[in-house]
């Protein structure tokens, strides 16, 4: 007979809708990132190349223009999960030079918000796009080709039975 702690293990320790928090999360990120980086790319990132040129940063203006994008254009290609792991290394690489570097003197309540982000952008990689993305459809595709579809844990991530 089961111990009431081992009738209730499924529940507790099963997972949830992993694939549902996987695109939430994506979309929640994609969107923060697309709010920050909208009035840069519609305004133009004359103030933020001015912080950099009055901080003394080689490159200003490419600098502000990369972070530029990479918020607008890689949140919404976080948004619809297109080529999510090399946005979120683009991204992730921002937000460590932001935290550790641009503020890196800063109070921690001012840089705060880029480690939240750094955070999420790093689980969000190592959870990968998920199923309800455009990158599964892309590489299911491709894999149905005559790719292997098995993930690195043995299980078949192309979509058929194993």
């Amino acid at each position: 007979m089961k111990s009431n702690l081992q009738k209730y293990s499924r529940v507790a320790l099963t997972p949830w809708g992993t694939d549902h928090v996987i695109v939430g999360l994506r979309i929640i990120v994609g969107a923060l990132l697309i709010y920050h980086g909208t009035s840069k790319v519609f305004e133009g990132f004359d103030q933020m190349t001015a912080e950099l040129t009055q901080r003394g940063w080689p490159l200003p203006a490419l600098q502000a223009m990369l972070a530029t994008y990479v918020e607008f254009a890689g949140g919404v290609m976080l948004m619809v999960g297109l080529f999510t792991r090399p946005v979120l290394l683009a991204v992730i690489a921002e937000f460590m030079i932001i935290f550790f570097m641009f503020s890196a003197n800063d109070v921690f309540a001012k840089k705060e918000k880029a480690l939240i982000f750094l955070v999420l952008a790093i689980a969000l990689f190592m959870f990968g796009p998920g199923k309800l993305s455009d990158d599964a459809h892309l590489f299911k595709a491709e894999n149905a080709n005559g790719g292997n579809t098995k993930g690195h844990d043995g299980r078949d991530q192309g979509g058929k039975e194993a």
